[in-house]
Order: structure tokens, then C-alpha cells, then sequence
């Protein structure tokens, strides 16, 4: 069983022992993948590309960290990586596809996840297949147009067995989500307009979080499910929460020391 706190403190610890940035972005996301592997995605820690598997679409690619230490303590992902992390290590700081370490697609392009994770979905139901395509998207990545492509198409197939979750921390890059494009309640409003299952709720909280994933696995729905989860970018680090110039800054510049004790 994941620990939600050690995959903090672990994905904190490849930040800082590596001096990669994207940390904060990596933070917003880590309960919402902690819940996914322990409680509902189906995969087999002796074979990364069984066929019975779900399938986890990664799409903001740059926030990737707690994903990777998760790959890691599953026994996916071989330690050695982690500790060359930015030095010679195969692992980069956007996604790359690896089918033995259970990446499943290359994703540090944005707007590029989605429409993959809708072609998986489509490629099980017609095939009959019982396999779940989860995707994970950013907020400020709901700004590229293929998104909505995909979406029509989810919606066209009545792809049942795609959920996709937007990491809704309202900062992207260096700005505010509401700054470039859609805020976050308009984008909202938007995805509800589809006929899929929509839920809002706090991407930090586990009740929260399993209840709707319970709607998603263990119930049947009419058309592809939406998760829009409120969170905080650096969620864990106060200097880093909600902070625009923590996009992609590494916490010791700020002379953040991570101890033992912090576990």
C-alpha cells in the first residue's frame, strides 16, 4: 500500500537530489495518483504490459515526479533511474513513453494525451475489451484545441470506459490560468455542457477522491466520466503552494534543506 506522506517526502527528496524543477506541478497531482494505483487501476506488478491492464495517460508530462517514484515503489521503474535523475537516467523531465516501466505514452508535448487516451478507449470497446483509460490533464493545458477534439469524439463513441481528470491548480507555467485563457469555473461549466458523468471536488481529499472513482469503476455510466479537481500547485511545501515563480524551481534554490526527519 502506497503511503501518501513517503511519496510526498520522496518525490520532494528526486527534486532536491537531482536539482530538477517541476517539482511544484508534480505536488498537485500526488494524492489523486496515490489513490488511483492503491484502490482502482487494474496492473500487474509482475508484468508492466499485461493486455488485462488499465491504461494511466499521463498528459501533463512535465509533472511527472510523485508519478515516477510511484512506478518506482510499485517496482515498475528500477531505482537506479531515480538516482540518476537528470544525469544519464532514461526518465526525463516530461514523460517518455516506456512500456516496461508502464509509461504509457510520451506526453511532454501538452494537448497530446488526451486524444491518445481516447484512441486507447476506443480501440478496447471495439474490441470488447473491459480495460479503464484514465488521463490526466493540466488546467492550463485545456487551452490547446485538441483536447475538445477528442473530447467530440469521446462524446460521439460514448466512450463509458475513459475518465479523464483535470489537475485544476489555476497556475500554469508563469501565469495564471485565468490570465491566458478559461478560469477554472468557466472551464468548468464548459466540460459540463458535455454528456458525460462531471464531478468537482478537492483533488487533496481522499474521501473525496474515492467516491467519485467509485462512480467510475464500479458503476456503469452512458458516456465518458470528467473529474475536475480543485488543488494547490506545490501542495506540501508552503513557499511553494500556489506560487507562479515555482513552476519550474527546484525548492533548495530557495535554501530549502529536505531532512529525514521530514518523513
Amino acid at each position: 500500500m502506497l503511503d501518501i506522506e513517503d511519496i510526498r517526502y520522496k518525490t520532494i527528496k528526486l527534486s532536491c537530489e537531482s536539482k530538477a524543477g517541476h517539482l511544484a506541478p508534480s505536488l498537485s497531482c500526488l494524492e489523486i495518483l496515490t489513490t488511483l494505483f492503491n484502490d482502482y487501476l487494474n496492473y500487474n506488478t509482475n508484468n508492466a504490459k499485461d493486455n488485462s491492464r488499465d491504461r494511466l495517460v499521463f498528459s501533463k508530462g512535465h509533472g511527472a515526479y510523485a508519478y515516477y517514484v510511484i512506478l518506482n515503489e510499485l517496482g515498475f521503474l528500477p531505482s537506479h533511474e531515480l538516482k540518476n535523475f537528470y544525469n544519464g537516467s532514461s526518465i526525463k523531465g516530461c514523460l517518455t513513453q516506456n512500456l516496461d516501466y508502464m509509461i504509457e505514452a510520451s506526453t511532454g508535448s501538452l494537448g497530446h494525451g488526451l486524444p491518445i487516451a481516447v484512441g486507447m478507449a476506443q480501440a478496447f470497446k471495439m474490441q470488447n475489451m473491459t480495460n479503464k483509460v484514465v488521463c490526466i490533464v493540466g488546467d492550463g493545458e485545456m487551452q490547446e484545441g485538441s483536447n475538445f477534439e477528442a473530447l467530440n469524439i469521446a462524446s460521439k463513441y460514448k466512450l463509458d470506459n475513459l475518465l479523464v481528470i483535470i489537475d485544476a491548480n489555476t497556475l500554469q507555467a508563469m501565469s495564471k490560468v485565468s490570465d491566458v485563457g478559461l478560469s477554472n469555473p468557466q472551464l468548468s461549466n464548459v466540460l459540463k455542457s458535455y454528456p458525460c458523468s462531471f464531478s468537482k471536488i478537492n483533488g487533496h481529499s481522499i474521501k473525496e477522491l474515492k467516491e467519485s472513482f467509485d462512480n467510475f469503476f464500479n458503476k456503469s455510466n452512458d458516456n465518458f466520466s470528467v473529474l475536475f479537481c480543485d488543488t494547490v500547485k506545490g501542495k506540501g511545501l508552503d513557499f511553494m503552494e500556489n506560487s507562479i515563480k515555482h513552476h519550474f524551481r527546484c525548492p533548495t534554490e530557495d535554501g530549502y534543506i529536505l531532512k529525514e526527519n521530514d518523513e
